[in-house]
C-alpha cells in the first residue's frame, strides 16, 4: 500500500515539475536561454577536464624532464666511477710489477746518485691501513740525507716523482751557515698496495 503511495507521490512530483518546465519553456527566448545555459555548463564541463588532463600532462613532461636530467648525472658518475677503477687498475698493476722492497728501491735511487753509504739512512716505518673503507695500504720508509748538494736533493725527488707508485711527504731540510751548498734532509717516501676493488 505505501509503494502504491509512494510511486503516485513521486509521479504527482514529475507531473508538477514537468508542467513548470513546459511554461517556462513555452517562448522561444525561454528555449534559446535554456539551451544556451545547457551549452555553457557542457562548456565549462569540458574545460575542466581538459585543464585538469593538461595541467597532470605539464606535470608529468615536467617530471620526465627531471628524470633525464637524473639519468644523465647517473651515466656521467658511471663513467666516472669506470675511469677512477681504470686509473686504480693501472696503478696496482705497476705497484705489483716492483717485487722490489720500498727501501730497495729508495736506496738504488738513492745510490744512482752516486751518494756515499755513509750520508744516508733509511728506516722502515710500519705499514700503515687508513681504515677499512680505504682501498689502500701504505707503506713507507724514512730516510736521513747529510751532506748532500741541492742539485743531488733535486734529481733525488725527480726521480722518486717520476715513478707513479711513489710519493714524497714530511720533507725538511736543514743548512748548515759554514757550507751553504751542504744539506741535511729527512724525508718520507711511501707507496700503496691497492686492495682488489669489487
Amino acid at each position: 500500500m505505501d509503494i502504491d503511495k509512494t510511486k503516485e507521490n513521486i509521479k504527482v512530483f514529475i507531473d508538477r515539475y514537468r508542467e513548470k518546465l513546459q511554461t517556462l519553456l513555452s517562448t522561444d527566448r525561454d528555449r534559446r536561454a535554456a539551451i544556451i545555459g545547457g551549452v555553457t555548463i557542457v562548456l565549462v564541463v569540458f574545460y575542466l577536464v581538459f585543464h585538469s588532463f593538461s595541467s597532470g600532462t605539464q606535470a608529468l613532461e615536467k617530471r620526465f624532464v627531471q628524470l633525464e636530467k637524473e639519468l644523465k648525472e647517473v651515466k656521467e658518475l658511471k663513467a666516472e666511477y669506470e675511469n677512477s677503477n681504470k686509473k686504480i687498475a693501472v696503478l696496482s698493476s705497476k705497484i705489483k710489477n716492483e717485487k722490489e722492497a720500498l727501501i730497495s728501491v729508495v736506496e738504488k735511487i738513492l745510490l744512482d746518485e752516486k751518494l756515499d753509504r755513509k750520508n744516508f739512512s733509511i728506516r722502515d716505518v710500519n705499514t700503515r691501513t687508513n681504515s677499512d673503507e680505504d682501498f689502500y695500504e701504505e707503506k713507507s720508509v724514512d730516510i736521513e740525507l747529510n751532506k748532500i748538494s741541492l742539485s743531488n736533493l733535486v734529481d733525488i725527488l725527480f726521480k722518486v716523482q717520476n715513478k707513479p707508485s711513489l710519493k714524497v711527504s714530511n720533507l725538511s731540510i736543514s743548512t748548515k751557515i759554514v757550507k751553504s751548498d751542504s744539506m741535511n734532509v729527512k724525508l718520507r717516501i711511501s707507496t700503496y698496495d691497492f686492495k682488489q676493488v669489487s
